[in-house]
């Protein structure tokens, strides 16, 4: 699909980026961009996104647009849609991200797959559950994103519990 992003492309898209930032950057990745740049899904998407940016995103636009137009990627391909799901994260997600190698100035965050994993079952849409069904979750991260539903139900209560019928959906273990 043209324009999509697979691993190479998002590689190659933040080498861009790394180019042609002016001061030290960081980005931290969540999504499916987190998983494919972590190798943990075989696939592409159409963004990348941006739970937390320095600078923030709107100080980043004109250099992400040039990329798009001279790599013939979406305009949107690295957006900051996300960042108002960062409650979404649990609270401890820092001590589980992965840096990507730096591109020049730009440092690449990661979040873990149990974290994405948390973010993609309360978000429940389509293509959310079938990255869940692709990584096959372990029976800890189950276990790990069971334990979040306590703290999702003060934010989202049907959400949550949506969450929790696709979480018991798997089977296996339960807190």
């Amino acid at each position: 699909m043209e324009g999509s992003l697979d691993r190479r492309r998002l590689n190659d898209a933040f080498a861009a980026l790394g180019k042609r930032v002016h001061q030290p950057t960081r980005v931290l990745i969540g999504g499916a961009g987190a998983l494919i740049l972590g190798g943990e899904l075989n696939r592409a998407t159409m963004d990348c996104d941006v739970l937390l940016s320095h600078p923030d995103m709107g100080q980043l636009q004109g250099y992400i647009r040039t990329v798009a137009e001279r790599c013939g990627l979406p305009s949107g391909w690295l957006n900051g849609s996300a960042q108002t799901y960062a409650e979404i994260l649990p609270p401890d997600y820092e001590s589980r991200l992965h840096s990507l190698p730096p591109f020049g100035r730009l440092q690449v965050m990661v979040l873990h797959r149990q974290d994405v994993l948390v973010m993609k079952l309360y978000a429940g849409r389509p293509r959310d559950l079938a990255d869940i069904t692709a990584l096959a979750p372990t029976d800890r991260e189950i276990q790990f994103a069971h334990g979040q539903l306590a703290r999702l139900r003060r934010i989202d209560v049907a959400r949550t519990e949506r969450m929790r019928v696709v979480l018991d959906g798997f089977g296996h273990a339960k807190v």
